[in-house]
Formats: C-alpha cells, sequence, structure tokens
C-alpha cells in the first residue's frame, strides 16, 4: 500500500489540478490525514491508463473495500431503525439503498463527477455523470474514509448525506425493482422466470438506445426503451407485473 500511494503523490504532486480537487473535504465534511487516499479515490481507470500508470493506481480497490463497509453499515441501520422489518424487507431495502442509483445521486450531493479525474475522451462522453462511474467514485471515497479513520469516520458522512435519504429512495418508484417483483410474482404462481430480449438498438456507441421486450411463458407481456439494457428491463417488467396482476397469464 505504502509504495502505491508514494505513486500517487508523485502524480499528483505534478498536477497543476491537484489543490481543486482537495474542495471534496469541504463537501463531504472530513479532513484527511493521508491525502493521497482522497486523491486515490478520485483517480477514473480511464486516466489511470491514459497517463501510462499501473492498473492499481486507480480507484477500483478502494471502491471494492467502499462496498463492504456501506454494505456492514447500510445494514447496520436498517436493523436499528426497522425494528419491525423481516429478514427479507431488510434485505429488499438494503439492495436498493445501495443500488448505484441512489449512490450516484448522493455523490452529486457532493458535484464528485467535476473532482474525477478520468480521460478527456471519457469526460467529453458523460463520464463524470455516469451514474456507475459516481457510484463507483461514491464507494472509493468511503473506503479512503475507512483506511484513514475507521469505520465511525464513515458512519458520520452516511448518517449526514446518505442515511436521511432512506425514505424518498425507498418511496421512489424509480428504486422499485420490478424484474425481483416480476420474478417473485411468476414463483408464486408457480411459473417459469421472465425472459429478456433487446430486440433493437439504435444511437452512437456512446449514446445507445436499447428496446427490451420480456416474455413471460413465451409470450411478450412488456417492453421498455432507455439509454441502459438494465433500465429497459426494469420499464419492461414494470409493464409486465401491471399487465398480470390485472389480467393473468395467458396460455400461448
Amino acid at each position: 500500500m505504502d509504495k502505491k500511494l508514494n505513486v500517487i503523490k508523485k502524480i499528483f504532486r505534478k498536477n497543476p489540478k491537484n489543490s481543486k480537487s482537495l474542495e471534496i473535504e469541504g463537501k463531504i465534511g472530513y479532513s484527511f490525514k493521508n491525502k493521497s487516499l482522497l486523491k486515490n479515490a478520485l483517480v477514473h481507470r480511464s486516466w489511470n491508463i491514459c497517463n501510462d500508470l499501473p492498473y492499481t493506481a486507480n480507484n477500483e480497490r478502494l471502491e471494492f473495500l467502499g462496498d463492504s463497509v456501506l454494505n456492514m453499515l447500510v445494514t447496520e441501520h436498517l436493523y436499528k431503525t426497522k425494528p419491525d422489518a423481516t429478514e427479507g424487507e431488510m434485505s429488499k431495502s438494503k439492495s436498493v439503498v445501495v443500488s448505484g442509483h441512489a449512490l450516484a445521486q448522493t455523490a452529486q450531493l457532493w458535484s464528485l463527477g467535476k473532482y474525477l479525474y478520468m480521460d478527456k475522451g471519457e469526460a467529453r462522453m458523460g463520464g463524470r455523470q455516469k451514474e456507475n462511474i459516481l457510484a463507483d467514485a461514491f464507494e472509493a471515497v468511503l473506503g479512503a474514509v475507512y483506511l484513514d479513520s475507521g469505520i465511525s469516520a464513515v458512519r458520520v458522512i452516511l448518517e449526514r448525506f446518505h442515511f436521511p435519504r432512506i425514505a424518498s429512495i425507498l418511496k421512489d418508484s424509480e428504486f422499485v425493482n420490478y424484474k425481483s417483483l416480476l420474478i417473485e410474482w411468476m414463483q408464486s404462481h408457480s411459473l417459469q422466470p421472465p425472459e429478456y430480449v433487446v430486440v433493437n438498438e439504435s444511437g452512437p456507441g456512446h449514446q445507445k438506445v436499447f428496446e427490451t421486450e420480456v416474455l413471460l411463458n413465451g409470450k411478450v407481456y412488456g417492453k421498455g426503451i432507455a439509454v441502459s439494457k438494465k433500465k429497459a428491463e426494469q420499464e419492461a417488467a414494470a409493464v409486465a407485473l401491471q399487465k398480470v396482476q390485472q389480467e393473468g397469464i395467458h396460455e400461448t
């Protein structure tokens, strides 16, 4: 770890944008003892590659660590604040609270995207606003805070920025996992799980639009169109779920 952080220190000493990246401390209300941890958390792999740096100089290892810390603290928070919730209910809530969509929204409270070090090409393609990149960087920052001061410091940050949003996250239809709900409905009726098929792709490589159909018992029950396959599948599942709840499944 020391060798890796020394590499990061050398990189940022040469980078004129170094001081700007440290503004994030004011955003999150935490001052790093080891500034290199924060800087490492802000390095997207595209910047790492275009500057011909060691692969581990990016934020993916910190993201891996932060993901585990986040899951533990969210589980702890749900356990304490939802005393009547079953294990299944807490599991569903946690999956939504730690979803990329939810994390990206909290990351936007910090304007985290503008502080990331990334290749100019990635930035031109909207990398600073991509949910997966923001969510990964959010987890990387949590991992950095954990290494710098321990789990209590991470808990304080989540209590300030992420946990207060849980109620609205769980109520927001954007966070409902319609795919999971549809699978549960199919299982409860002893039916085979849904099948998702991409029927059309359009647009340039970095702005593709996907049209997806969901088949139940071999028949199309819903369609979805979105800028990612996952979102298109969610839209299709939402349509299908409403249909089967109202009409049931028809034999092919």
